[in-house]
């Protein structure tokens, strides 16, 4: 009997991995959901550079959330204090090699970031890799977290 128990348990042991190999995961295609993504990652350049602060912030999940370059962690009130204090400009922003990958309404963008800025009068061209994720709400797509990574060109 013991024999048996055993049998069954190092069956039921070996098939385990079996069944999780069958749980896939797979961003979903989607091109013309692909594209609104992009569009609402290139909408919030625009801003960024016009300070538009209250059409930027409207774009932002209310839980937004930002990873510095120094990996500090900022919530989006914070994030929004910093923009419209002034201490620095941003003349241009300008995403590049945009990838976008679809999970029913959520997005995951990555890319290449180019941000010209004028802080105490000193101009500063900065690069960043950047992972984005957006959620799809009531038709429109909401950036609900940003990582950025500063890299040479």
């Amino acid at each position: 009997m013991a024999k048996f128990y055993f049998a069954l348990i190092l069956l039921t042991a070996l098939s385990l991995p079996v069944l999780a190999q069958d749980a896939t995961l797979k961003a979903d295609a989607n091109p013309p959901a692909e594209s609104e993504v992009k569009k609402a990652e290139a909408d919030l350049a625009k801003l960024l550079v016009q300070a538009d602060w209250d059409q930027y912030a409207a774009r932002l999940s209310d839980d937004y959330v930002r990873t510095e370059n120094n990996g500090d962690v900022k919530t989006k009130a914070e994030v929004l204090a910093d923009l419209r204090s002034g201490k620095s400009k941003l003349l241009d922003v300008i995403p590049e090699e945009l990838q976008v990958r679809l999970y029913g309404d959520t997005a995951i963008l990555t890319g290449h970031l180019s941000a010209l800025t004028r802080q105490n009068g000193r101009v500063t061209t900065v690069f960043s890799r950047i992972t984005e994720t957006f959620v799809k709400h009531n038709g429109s797509w909401f950036l609900a977290a940003l990582q950025q990574t500063t890299v040479l060109k």
